[in-house]
């Protein structure tokens, strides 16, 4: 609405519908938060590779649209993965958001150890979803290569061990003088002789 020197204003009034009762308007400080721009940022690391729990940035330009002033908004976060429902965590925005004003807000979204997948990132505030941002989260192949790699280094190092034990609980030929570095076993005496 416009003033008569041309100045914009905004006023709260009732709705007058026949027929229908009336009520007064809630309270409210006047402020309402709307989200101008969104996006996450961020990239993984060495250590998500192996299995840390991925962190990115949720940083937001959010403005007053309303005709109060916003002190010390508090805002959800909620992270989902697939179709589950998120689960919120409420962060608490310092700094004081004038009527008609934006501000830059960001806030740190950090997963369990070893997720991956398809996730959603939400920021509620008065308990409305002001935005979801889609997040894939690359799966953590190097855990996968240290199971590989450990399924391959262990049989190895058991069957080096039992060769070691077999070999000193081995009897040897009495009579039979090794070379060195020969295995007693295969000492020229202990050939075959083929014949002529």
């Amino acid at each position: 609405m416009a003033t008569v020197t041309g100045e914009a204003s905004a006023a709260d009034v009732p709705l007058v519908v026949a027929g229908h009762p009336v009520a007064p308007l809630p309270e409210s400080s006047g402020a309402r938060i709307g989200v101008l721009d969104a996006r996450l940022e961020g990239s993984n690391g060495l250590l998500t590779w192996f299995g840390a729990p991925p962190v990115r940035r949720l940083v937001l330009t959010v403005g007053n649209l309303g005709s109060g002033v916003a002190e010390d908004p508090v805002f959800r976060v909620g992270t989902a993965r697939g179709l589950l429902a998120p689960s919120w965590e409420e962060r608490k925005w310092r700094g004081t958001i004038p009527a008609g004003q934006r501000a830059r807000v960001a806030f740190d979204v950090e997963l369990a150890a070893g997720a991956h997948g398809p996730y959603e990132v939400s920021l509620k505030y008065g308990g409305k979803v002001l935005v979801t941002e889609p997040w894939d989260v690359a799966r953590p192949w190097g855990v996968t290569l240290f199971w590989i790699l450990l399924c391959l280094v262990v049989p190895a190092g058991l069957f080096r061990l039992g060769m070691a034990v077999l070999d000193r609980l081995r009897p040897r030929p009495a009579a039979a003088v090794a070379e060195p570095g020969a295995l007693p076993w295969f000492t020229p005496e202990a050939m075959p002789r083929l014949p002529d």
